[in-house]
């Protein structure tokens, strides 16, 4: 089976007038999205563009050169995946299919008192109709991206997606081309609103939205008629044992790929399998059912202001409003162990409750859950009643 990593190696030397642009296309350039392109790419503000491969070598030679690295910029939350993307950006700039893409308007902005995590570009496609694309990044490595994660359960509208909003209404109205929109991950959440919430002459200059496994929506929260006009533009791509993509409600279409990693390495879109300009095929596992079942329940069962009240406290013991980022050195873990240990002694009774309360509600339904699928793979006997095995 070949992976997205393959797929510049098999089809790089296509342009885009033999092998029009497909969404194995879009999901490159979303990834792309992920790179600390600060000062390479021409800002929001600016007109200017520049040719990917030329962003690539100035990319490469700042790499070269630690002291000139941007210091605000978070790596994702994989030091893996951050070296697998400086691979891709190599390839893309190498290959004529993607060398000559313009890249502008990248916007970045994290803010730990407000609690957004916000990263996009803009791309156009060297085709005769110089189509753009717009890629919003997906959660990076700060506390605060994650948080902002967690507050889909309970917030009509978060931070990062206003930010969208209000960068594909102004990038959208800049053009004549048409367009698309598609992101990774929470990117890929931040494509499906902005392109939603786009009013209906614009939105009607919208190809496709494409989602790679990011999370849905709480209609309990947001409007589904806000989706209604478009929901057939949104595509959205999950990998067979998908975690991200399976959180809150779908909107458009849904399919599921096959990938060659396992777990949360699933939402790696580099290890999803594809066949010369489309993804394999793949089947949902039990343990996607099992997860989306559990969580569409547990959230049934805590009140929007109890969904807030105990994310605000698990994340500001865990640092967020402070730029904290998520760590994998051991020291650092043992540190960090530590202040959260001295935050929640110092939190409220009856937040210390809650805490304990959500927590313990989610091991239930979890339980809960598992031994009703256990029970739905028993056998029956004879008058239709379920029976444990007996023992020898």
């Amino acid at each position: 089976m070949g992976k997205t990593k393959d797929y510049l190696q098999w089809r790089g030397d296509l342009s885009f007038s033999k092998d029009p642009f497909n969404d194995i296309d879009a999901l490159i350039l979303a990834l792309l999205s992920y790179l600390p392109f600060k000062e390479i790419v021409p800002g929001i503000e600016s007109k200017e563009e520049v040719l990917l491969k030329e962003a690539s070598r100035h990319y490469f030679k700042r790499a070269a050169k630690p002291e000139d690295k941007p210091s605000n910029i978070n790596p994702t939350a994989s030091s893996s995946f951050d070296s697998e993307l400086d691979e891709l950006l190599k390839q893309a700039a190498s290959c004529p299919r993607f060398s000559d893409i313009r890249l502008s308007r990248y916007d970045e902005n994290t803010d730990f008192v407000i609690g957004r995590q916000f990263a996009a570009l803009t791309f156009t496609l060297h085709n005769a109709e110089h189509s753009k694309v717009v890629a919003f990044r997906g959660t990076d490595n700060s506390l605060v991206g994650w948080k902002e994660d967690f507050e889909l359960a309970y917030m009509e509208q978060i931070p990062a997606q206003e930010s969208a909003c209000k960068y594909l209404e102004r990038t959208i109205g800049l053009f004549s081309s048409q367009f698309i929109v598609c992101g990774h991950s929470k990117g890929g959440n931040l494509a499906m609103y902005a392109g939603s919430h786009l009013n209906p002459t614009r939105q009607s200059r919208l190809t496709k939205i494409l989602n790679f496994d990011g999370p849905g929506f709480d209609f309990s929260i947001v409007k589904k008629a806000s989706f209604s006009n478009c929901e057939h533009k949104i595509f959205s791509y999950i990998p067979e044992e998908s975690m991200v993509g399976m959180l809150l409600e779908p909107v458009g279409k849904r399919t599921v790929v096959s990938s060659s990693g396992r777990f949360m390495s699933q939402h790696n879109a580099l290890n999803w399998g594809v066949e010369r300009s489309k993804f394999l095929g793949g089947t949902l596992s039990s343990n996607a059912k099992l997860l989306e079942r559990t969580l569409k329940t547990w959230l049934t069962d805590i009140s929007l202001e109890e969904r807030e009240m105990f994310l605000e406290a698990l994340f500001d013991i865990l640092g967020a409003s402070e730029g904290a980022a998520l760590r994998f050195d051991p020291q650092e873990n043992l540190k960090e162990i530590k202040n959260i240990l001295i935050k929640y002694s110092k939190l409220d009774k009856k937040t210390k409750a809650l805490l304990s309360q959500v927590f313990d509600s989610l091991t239930t339904e979890t339980r809960r859950v598992l031994a009703e699928k256990i029970k739905e793979k028993l056998p029956k006997n004879p008058l239709g009643r379920k029976t444990l095995p007996t023992q020898s």
